[in-house]
């Protein structure tokens, strides 16, 4: 018998375990009635909850406050485009205690535009687990929601803290980036500080390095055909050493070079081989 569990909002079903750390065990799962894969994230121990109590509360933030800031933009655009800043973090579904499993939170996270979450890859995994790396326009689209997602973050005061390769997640054939575990994530009552900011960027840049294959102590770069010249290794360098505090600021001057360098075209995730 499969093991179900009732939240607040419906039953689910545990599909199977996908993983454990210290802090918190992960379960795929689906809704009584719904299709949909969703993710079981239970405390590791009742000590766990209140970092799952905070990661529901500051996820559930962020959603409102995408949607704020959707409607307002839908009022003044111009053409199709949409912001989809609640496409960079996971939805929560239900957040509730189980009193059978001692007392323990659980959070039912969903992806809204992934229905497959085996779909999202750890770029971490990327190099050392596929042993391949990205070419310098893949790494293009995932620096580039990186820095859109931590420009949204920060506004809201919110430091993720966990800027891993294991915590960035994307979804390759339709571009999405996912920041996934935010049990270590803290809010302030403004914008973050610029050290913060800054400390965020730089790791964050530092995993995409790492997924070209490069070096993110130097910033060097393989060497690629769709590389001319050093500006992109160059840029990426001054976002990992501390070249930037402000994440919308990078975010701003990165797409500029990056129009510069190629066309604005989808790209196909491509990967090679790790020398």
């Amino acid at each position: 018998m499969p093991l179900k569990v009732r939240g607040t909002t419906a039953q689910f079903t545990v599909v199977k375990l996908l993983g454990k750390t210290d802090t918190f065990n992960l379960y795929l799962c689906k809704a009584e009635g719904d299709d949909r894969q969703c993710i079981l994230k239970i405390a590791a121990s009742a000590a766990q909850n209140p970092l799952l109590d905070r990661e529901a509360f500051l996820l559930r933030s962020l959603r409102l406050r995408a949607e704020e800031l959707e409607a307002a933009y839908a009022r003044v655009k111009k053409g199709d485009g949409m912001l989809n800043y609640q496409l960079l973090f996971p939805e929560v579904v239900d957040s509730f205690i189980v009193e059978e499993q001692g007392g323990r939170r659980v959070n039912i996270l969903r992806f809204e535009a992934i229905d497959d979450v085996g779909e999202l890859v750890p770029i971490g995994h990327i190099t050392s687990r596929d042993r391949v790396r990205v070419d310098p326009r893949t790494s293009a689209w995932i620096m580039g929601k990186v820095l859109k997602a931590l420009a949204f973050f920060h506004a809201e005061g919110i430091s993720i803290d966990r800027l891993t390769g294991e915590n960035i997640l994307i979804e390759r054939k339709q571009h999405y980036v996912v920041f996934f575990d935010w049990t270590n994530a803290t809010q302030v009552p403004e914008e973050v500080t610029s050290d913060v900011a800054m400390e965020e960027i730089s790791k964050a840049t530092r995993e995409v390095i790492i997924v070209l294959g490069g070096n993110p102590i130097l910033g060097t770069l393989p060497k690629d055909a769709q590389l001319e010249d050093d500006r992109y290794a160059a840029m990426l360098h001054s976002l990992a050493s501390g070249g930037y505090s402000d994440a919308g600021e990078a975010h701003a001057e990165f797409y500029k070079l990056i129009r510069a360098l190629w066309p604005r075209a989808y790209h196909h995730y491509t990967s090679y081989p790790l020398n």
